[in-house]
């Protein structure tokens, strides 16, 4: 395995960015966001989907130069159109302008419409944590998921992250989609030949299936049946609905996505802060945070179980790890990094390892 240091990849994230059209501000923000993801983990979010990231870009999927503006007069209340950017540059420009108002007023919520994928939601929660702030950020994605009951595409996995400050404890920091599993396990399973459980996927018939490739023309099932569902659902809502943004029929299909068909993804976000110091002194809030924190995790703990955990404090572990590890990059990963630095021209001397591209590209 691969060990590469952060910011030496983030380096190389920018450059690529750079070199699909993005402004250099613009491209720094991409990928601090991209960087993130691997950093804590959340491998899914990172390294492995910026050639997709790129593909799109190429084909004008996405509006490299936007005008991200408000469209309502509230201080607090902000609706953002985004203009078709990528929800990495829009997304951090409504984390800003919630954090700042949540700042002044107590409570803040922004909504934003006409985005794309905006990356890892962990990004987010942990700058609202590190400003000391709660922040509940969520948003609505391509359709994978049924109606309960139903066997059309119609919602989105449609994760939620919300971030709590403390004070010398890591921030609890959740981070979840509402599917039970993520499409792309599906699509590794059927490339593999292997079955999947029958609580993943649904067939095109809406029926649980075990056969991956059947799952692939099905929907994902929600997390914890019914519940995950109405919770996808409400997500929606505020995606869509509060942020005028699309949602079901109207979000572009999978089907288009993988094909880079030049269409905007059409999605919304929201995101909702809220500032502990106006209900008692914040180091105060913190430390009651870090007690519960303490409480939990002294539990007695069920057999076989060495730690328990709160949400996201693996993730903030797995970043110091790879602060001096390095962070892993997979041979499969490699290989692609490498075929999408050849198509965009930025492998001139036609290096065949990350590690000597980037010598060659940050020396």
């Amino acid at each position: 395995m691969l060990y590469v240091k952060k910011d030496k990849l983030q380096q190389l994230i920018q450059i690529v960015f750079e070199k699909v059209g993005l402004t250099r501000e613009d491209a720094k923000q991409a990928s601090d966001i991209v960087i993130q993801a691997d950093a804590t983990g959340v491998e899914t979010h990172g390294l492995a989907r910026l050639p997709n990231y790129v593909m799109h870009y190429k084909v004008g999927a996405v509006n490299l130069h936007p005008n991200i503006r408000q469209i309502n007069s509230s201080e607090n209340l902000i609706a953002l159109d985004g203009d078709d950017a990528t929800g990495l540059v829009v997304g951090p420009v409504a984390l800003k302008r919630c954090i700042q108002a949540t700042k002044k007023f107590g409570i803040a919520a922004v909504t934003v419409n006409n985005s794309n994928h905006f990356g890892c939601g962990n990004y987010y929660g942990w700058k609202f944590a590190e400003a000391g702030l709660i922040g509940i950020i969520s948003t609505n994605t391509i359709p994978l998921m049924a109606p309960f009951g139903g066997k059309e595409r119609m919602i989105g996995t449609n994760p939620i992250t919300v971030a709590i400050p403390a004070y010398d404890q890591d921030p609890i920091v959740l981070d979840m989609a509402t599917s039970l599993v993520s499409y792309g396990k599906i699509q590794v399973a059927a490339n593999a030949g292997e079955d999947i459980p029958s609580t993943w996927a649904n067939d095109a018939n809406g029926i649980p299936t075990t056969d991956a490739k059947k799952a692939l023309d099905g929907t994902l099932q929600p997390l914890a049946g019914h519940k995950g569902y109405g919770l996808a659902l409400i997500i929606d809502i505020f995606c869509s609905v509060l942020a005028q943004a699309s949602y079901g029929p109207d979000i572009i299909t999978m089907e288009d996505y993988s094909n880079l068909a030049p269409k905007p993804e059409s999605i919304g976000h929201f995101m909702l802060g809220i500032d502990p110091s106006k209900f008692y002194p914040l180091i105060d809030f913190k430390k009651a945070v870090d007690q519960y924190i303490e409480v939990m995790k002294r539990s007695e703990k069920a057999d076989g179980v060495e730690e328990i955990f709160v949400p996201g404090e693996i993730e903030f572990r797995r970043s110091r790890k790879y602060e001096e590890t390095g962070i892993p990059v997979r041979p499969e990963l490699e290989k692609r990094l490498i075929a999408m630095c050849n198509e965009i021209d930025i492998n001139p001397k036609g290096c065949t390892s990350l590690k000597e591209l980037l010598e060659n590209l940050l020396n």
